[in-house]
């Protein structure tokens, strides 16, 4: 009898024991699965922070990105209008420069044709009154009035080289001048003594100039001293003479 209490005193306390046992490890159990649970819950929160972060950043750069490809892309295009307006204004400053060029051409031909063509009008209205006197003096011509003529030929004189000098046509001064090969063309030298060597001793034909241009260049005598001439016969005569004696 005391065995068999025993027995079940100790199936009581193996019970008991396997009891406890089990549920010393439910309890571990459980609190492996609530540790396994946090950590799955704490990596699951860390992945969302990690992708919020990195669609937050990824939103965030291509709004920015958007953000300044805007403006740029609106200020080029405000450039390339500029630009634009620009070249057509400069290309019609352009065709307005050179429709202006063109008629100042053609106006500047026009004015030279004309020019050409009637430059001489005024010369030839003067040069016609030369001509009623000339007429003039004819019709008077006379036996008995032969100064008469020839006053009247004076003052037609007098009135073409007015003319002439009323349009810049001036008679060259070259009488006792030095010869000068630009206005003056020699003819001829002659002895005198009149004049120094080089000097202009005689006009042949008058000249004239145009403004500052030559017209005509004044046909002269150019004198040469007689006694350079005798003192060249001489010598040739002292030459002659030595050689005859040494002969």
């Amino acid at each position: 009898m005391t065995e068999k209490i025993n027995d079940d005193i100790e199936k009581n306390n193996s019970m008991g024991t396997q009891k406890n046992a089990s549920e010393k490890i439910d309890k571990i159990k459980d609190q492996e699965n609530k540790i396994s649970a946090e950590e799955s819950l704490d990596k699951n929160d860390s992945s969302s922070d990690e992708g919020s972060t990195e669609n937050n950043e990824t939103i965030s750069d291509e709004g920015s990105l958007e953000n300044n490809e805007t403006p740029s892309e609106e200020g080029n295009l405000e450039t390339i209008d500029s630009l634009k307006k620009e070249l057509s204004e400069n290309k019609d400053k352009l065709l307005r420069s050179l429709a202006e060029c063109e008629n100042t051409r053609k106006q500047m031909e026009k004015i030279r044709i004309e020019t050409n063509k009637y430059g001489v009008q005024p010369l030839a209205r003067e040069i016609l009154n030369v001509v009623d006197n000339f007429n003039r003096a004819l019709n008077l011509k006379d036996d008995n009035n032969e100064k008469s003529l020839e006053e009247g030929l004076t003052l037609i004189q007098k009135e073409i080289l007015s003319i002439l000098d009323k349009f810049n046509v001036k008679k060259i001064n070259a009488l006792g001048e030095d010869f000068n090969a630009n206005f003056h063309q020699a003819m001829f030298e002659k002895e005198t003594n009149e004049f120094e060597a080089g000097k202009v001793c005689e006009i042949v034909q008058d000249g004239y100039t145009f403004h500052d241009r030559l017209l005509r260049p004044v046909l002269v005598g150019v004198a040469k001293k007689s006694n350079e001439i005798n003192n060249d016969k001489k010598a040739e005569d002292d030459e002659n003479t030595k050689n005859e004696e040494q002969n």
